[in-house]
């Protein structure tokens, strides 16, 4: 299905499948299948398995196809569960994590294919038992990557199952009983804590990947689009870090070597494969409900696991880039956005300013203080890797 993008007032098929994926998920009344009482399984959360998918379900087994205020809401909540902007408009991010949604623990057979990547919530659950158990998963991205495969593996051969990396009924319910006996705190996040002393060994030699905002939008009170206006900020950015002794990728960018015009996931996985150390996404607010000044994101479900290092180089970025440049500050938060949770290094989103604010408008402007604003983003990087730097 090709997802342009729906809010308040639209009306249709594809909203009446929106409203059926919230109704599957109990956050939305408006589907026969609704009331439906789940299966007692306790892999399971979700609806009984002899209820359709959503996406078979017809318009006519649903009580509306509007887009109306009761949608805008449940979309708010869902987005809030899982860590996107909470908007109320879903757009194809939104409707991605609707479709992953869909699916829970034990609702499907699971195994890596490379040329098929398997993605769900279901997965989710499953990386976030596995490494609370000890088998390193790392990020629990809903991802089925080659680093789980080697955790469900690894699992199945100390609990005496056949290690062919195939989670059916009876891997399914040996995670179950080791679950009732471990903790919930990841071990992954303490990997993480761990490693940081070899990551924070000085700047010098440092790879670190600028990903400049790819929206063109503009605006009628007279400013460049956010695009050219964060690729000017990345190569300032650069040219600073180089001066430090680090290596710099910016995606986007005429003078890379590397073409990153293309998805999210595409740029993510060049960030991957490049090894970088670092990740640093460069946007613009621009919603008046937010206050002004700069904001910082990182790798960060809701009540769940984040980015030790990600966290860490997100509050510094946010802290020193603040004090140097002398703009107000909102706050370091975690988020699930694609580009934060498919990067396996830190990745943090810098949001230079909120331009729905006159005053903030007026620096981003002002090439004087984008000068500033690139040697502090320097600044606090190189006080990222410093070994010596206080966490």
């Amino acid at each position: 299905m090709n997802i342009a993008e729906f809010r308040l007032g639209d009306r249709g098929p594809a909203v009446a499948e929106v409203r059926a994926r919230l109704a599957r998920l109990d956050l939305l009344p408006g589907s026969a299948y609704a009331s439906e009482q789940a299966e007692e399984n306790p892999l399971r959360s979700g609806p009984r398995a002899d209820v359709p998918d959503p996406s078979q379900w017809q318009t006519t087994a649903l009580v509306s196809a509007d887009y109306d205020q009761d949608v805008v809401d449940a979309v708010r909540k869902f987005q809030k569960q899982r860590g996107i902007t909470d908007d109320g408009i879903v757009g194809p991010e939104t409707f991605r994590r609707l479709e992953e949604a869909r699916w829970r623990l034990g609702d499907r057979v699971l195994s890596f294919a490379p040329a098929h990547p398997t993605v769900g919530e279901d997965i989710t659950d499953l990386q976030h038992r596995l490494n609370t158990m000890g088998f390193e998963c790392g990020r629990e991205d809903g991802h089925l990557g080659p680093r789980t495969d080697r955790a469900i593996r690894e699992f199945q051969r100390n609990t005496g199952l056949p290690s062919d990396g195939v989670c059916g009924p009876a891997t399914f319910r040996a995670v179950d009983q080791l679950r009732k006996t471990i903790g919930e705190q990841s071990a992954n996040a303490v990997r993480e804590k761990y490693a940081l002393p070899a990551l924070r060994t000085g700047i010098k030699g440092k790879l670190v990947v600028l990903d400049p905002s790819a929206d063109n939008r503009t605006s009628d009170r007279g400013y460049l689009s956010e695009s050219a206006i964060m690729a000017t900020l990345a190569q300032r950015v650069e040219v600073r870090l180089c001066a430090l002794g680090s290596r710099v990728l910016i995606a986007r960018s005429p003078s890379s070597q590397a073409d990153l015009s293309g998805t999210v996931d595409e740029r993510a996985s060049f960030a991957n494969e490049s090894g970088a150390d670092l990740v640093l996404a460069l946007g613009l607010c621009s919603d008046p409900e937010k206050g002004p000044g700069l904001a910082t994101y990182y790798y960060g479900r809701p009540n769940g696991s984040h980015s030790v290092p990600g966290r860490l180089a997100a509050t510094i970025i946010l802290n020193h880039v603040s004090d140097s440049s002398e703009i107000a500050r909102r706050d370091s938060q975690g988020r699930t956005w694609d580009m934060l949770r498919l990067t396996q290094m830190p990745a943090v989103l810098l949001e230079c300013g909120n331009i729905a604010y006159d005053d903030d408008l007026t620096r981003i402007k002002n090439t004087v203080f984008m000068d500033k604003l690139a040697q502090s983003v320097a600044e606090a990087i190189e006080q990222f890797f410093a070994p010596d730097h206080v966490i």
